[in-house]
C-alpha cells in the first residue's frame, strides 16, 4: 500500500533523522498523464555552517540559498556539469540542511498495490536516479510538501518500515569523509558499494 504524505514537520528536522526516516520511503513524480513511484534505498545527509561538505557551509549562495528557506522543497544542482543531484531540504528556515537521494528502485502501482518492476528497475548513483525518474534542473524549488506538486514524498508502507537500515561514513565527497551520515537498505544491489558490510543505523 501507499503511505500517507510526508508532510513538511517530517522535513523540519535534524538532516540525520530525516535521511534515515527516508529510507524505504516513496518518492512520486508526476507527469502530465501519468505517476511514477520510486523506493528510496540510500541517502545521504548533509548539514550547513558545521559541515564543510555542504554546499551552505560558506554561508548563502545563489546555488545554495534554498538550502535556507524552509523545509520540504527541492535542491536540485548540476554536479561537476555532467548529472543532476535532487536533495530535499531539512530543517527549519534559516538552518540550512538537506538530503541527498542517492538510489532507489522504481515500482508500479496496480490496484491500489505497489510491487518493484520486473525486470528490477534500479537507479543507482544519484545521477541515474534524477535520469530514472525525469528530474532536472527545472525542478528546483519544487515545494514537496504542496498538494499536487510534481514531486513529492509518502511514507513507507507497513511492510516497508520494518527493514534494516545501514548506516556508515558519506562516499564521492573530499571533506568531512569520516561523517557518518549515510543511510540505505541493508545488502541492496542499488545501494553503492562502498560501505562496511554490516553498519546498522542506531
Amino acid at each position: 500500500m501507499i503511505g500517507e504524505p510526508l508532510r513538511r514537520e517530517f522535513f523540519e528536522r535534524e538532516p540525520d533523522a530525516v535521511a534515515e526516516d527516508l529510507i524505504g520511503s516513496l518518492i512520486v513524480v508526476r507527469t502530465a498523464d501519468s505517476k511514477q513511484f520510486a523506493r528510496l534505498l540510500e541517502v545521504e545527509a548533509y548539514g550547513g555552517f558545521d559541515d564543510p561538505a555542504s554546499h551552505a557551509h560558506r554561508g548563502p549562495t545563489p546555488r545554495s540559498s534554498i538550502m535556507f528557506g524552509p523545509a520540504g522543497f527541492l535542491y536540485v544542482y548540476l554536479s561537476y556539469g555532467v548529472h543532476w543531484c535532487m536533495n530535499v531540504v531539512t530543517q527549519c528556515e534559516g538552518t540550512p540542511s538537506a538530503v541527498l537521494l542517492r538510489a532507489a528502485e522504481i515500482y508500479e502501482h496496480s490496484r491500489g498495490q505497489l510491487t518493484p518492476l520486473a525486470p528490477a528497475v534500479l537507479l543507482r548513483g544519484p545521477g541515474n536516479l534524477t535520469r530514472g525518474l525525469g528530474v532536472t534542473g527545472a525542478d528546483n524549488g519544487i515545494d514537496c510538501c504542496k498538494r499536487g506538486a510534481r514531486i513529492s514524498f509518502r511514507a513507507a508502507s507497513d511492510e516497508q518500515s520494518n527493514i534494516a537500515v545501514g548506516r556508515s561514513k558519506r562516499i564521492g565527497i573530499s571533506q568531512a569523509r569520516d561523517r557518518p551520515s549515510r543511510y540505505f537498505i541493508d545488502e541492496h544491489p542499488a545501494v553503492s558499494a562502498s560501505r562496511p558490510p554490516s553498519a546498522r543505523a542506531e
